[in-house]
């Protein structure tokens, strides 16, 4: 088959410092575009940057550019290419630029070319983490600010109308033997008009069909699912009652059924959260569970803790998906241990996300947690040394030690074993209220082939 065609929810050509939690988009941008590093079985793997050293401590790497590497228009692939494309993310600006979320991370680094295959990097602070950003920036080459950015990536743009499709083609690229020449994706927002589309023959492709009101069964279609990194949590407020005080944290966690949430909102399309990440995230310690439903337990410590009359929780319209209807049995599930919740909707999903990064959470927010990195979650959400974009005010010193080890230790041995212990720790004492992970189902055409899902929901072809 020389064409392939995908119906999905969005489609918006970013420029690869657009960053982004959400799959569709990052699947454009994996298409077109080529990071630093990628993540692989929850481990980093080589990118544009075939090996990487770490020395004095952390302090200093050294990073080795994959040979015979060529943008779209037949440019070599440069040392120099890589080192302007750190600087773009790095001075990103604006809602949606790289440098609102990785700004703490990128701006005290120095980078420059060693010689014409290597790049050095100088990082003020000693980490073994830095990977975790050379996998979130994309590397690009831009001609002028009329054209759209050219990467490396197997595919190159042809044709592109924001918020409807954007067609692309087989790069000249010679490492690439995809069996799809062009792919044409197009924009379909509502999961039901994904499906039609896909019976009535017009795409080979459809994503994100787990958000259908009722899952078909029998349409001679090929259904998967694909494992997610995403999670779903509640944030918890931790800087006024209840939840500055550890013992209230816990009891949410025991108070609320999760397997009924997964099986009444989503088919049992979701997999029960045990800890601040997934099991698929580097450094997932394998012998946690999920907190047991234990509303007798949970009564018992929300008696020794100072408790408002109501608590507010907030919740998106639409991201993450079924966030309203998760907030109303969550309400009702509170109800029957005497806690009072009110649910508060909001309708602008740019306001949201602004509020809970000011910490406007009311008592309770709903939201997603990066899918891409053990390191990034705890840097933004947990731990109180930094004080993150996301982080929630829960004073926990045992856990910003185990943050700092983890982060400070080289030997990737050592540190997937620090990381155990720290996210193990954040299951014994949570700082949220833990829901689940969502898993992407898709579903195509039988005689579609080398086309899947990987762990964090993104359209691989083969």
């Amino acid at each position: 088959m020389k064409k392939l065609r995908i119906a999905q929810s969005q489609v918006k050509f970013l420029d690869p410092e657009f960053p982004t939690d959400q799959p569709d988009l990052q699947t454009l941008l994996a298409l077109v575009y080529e990071p630093l590093l990628q993540w692989e079985n929850g481990c980093a793997a080589p990118g544009l940057i075939s090996t990487w050293q770490i020395s004095d401590s952390g302090h200093s790497w050294l990073l080795t550019l994959r040979e015979n590497t060529y943008f779209h228009d037949g440019s070599p692939c440069t040392v120099e290419n890589i080192v302007q494309s750190i600087e773009r993310h790095k001075h990103s600006d604006g809602p949606f630029g790289m440098g609102g979320v990785y700004t703490p991370y990128l701006e005290d680094l120095i980078i420059e070319p060693y010689n014409k295959t290597q790049v050095t990097v100088t990082n003020p602070r000693s980490t073994g983490d830095l990977v975790d950003i050379f996998t979130a920036i994309y590397v690009s080459k831009y001609i002028d600010d009329e054209q759209p950015p050219m990467g490396t990536g197997a595919y190159m743009v042809e044709d592109y109308v924001e918020g409807k499709f954007i067609k692309l083609s087989i790069s000249s690229n010679q490492r690439y033997e995809n069996k799809y020449l062009s792919l044409e994706i197009f924009e379909t927002p509502d999961p039901k008009d994904r499906y039609d589309s896909l019976l009535a023959g017009q795409v080979d492709l459809a994503t994100s069909l787990e958000l259908l009101h009722e899952i078909p069964t029998n349409d001679n279609l090929v259904w998967q699912s694909s494992t997610n990194t995403l999670s779903v949590p509640c944030f918890l407020n931790g800087f006024d009652d209840p939840f500055c005080q550890p013992e209230a944290r816990l009891a949410i966690n025991l108070a609320i059924d999760v397997d009924s949430i997964i099986h009444d909102v989503w088919h049992d399309l979701a997999s029960p959260a045990t800890t601040v990440v997934s099991p698929y995230h580097f450094g997932y310690p394998d012998h946690l569970n999920p907190h047991a439903y234990d509303p007798n337990r949970a009564t018992e410590l929300l008696g020794d803790c100072s408790m408002p009359d109501q608590l507010i929780l907030k919740t998106p319209l639409v991201i993450p998906e079924r966030a309203q209807q998760v907030s109303n049995l969550i309400q009702q599930q509170l109800s029957r241990i005497g806690v009072n919740i009110i649910v508060d909707v909001e309708e602008d999903r740019p306001k949201y996300a602004r509020d809970v990064s000011k910490n406007k959470i009311g008592h309770m927010a709903m939201f997603d947690s990066s899918p891409l990195s053990t390191y990034r979650v705890l840097q933004e959400k947990i731990s109180g040394q930094m004080q993150g974009t996301w982080w929630q005010g829960v004073k926990d010193n045992k856990a910003d030690q185990l943050i700092k080890t983890a982060h400070q230790t080289l030997d990737v041995r050592e540190r997937t074993k620090a990381y155990n212990c720290c996210l193990a720790w954040l299951h014994d004492n949570p700082h949220w209220l833990y829901l689940y992970h969502p898993k992407k189902l898709y579903a195509y055409h039988p005689e579609i082939e080398g086309v899947y899902l990987d762990h964090a929901g993104l359209v691989r072809i083969e």
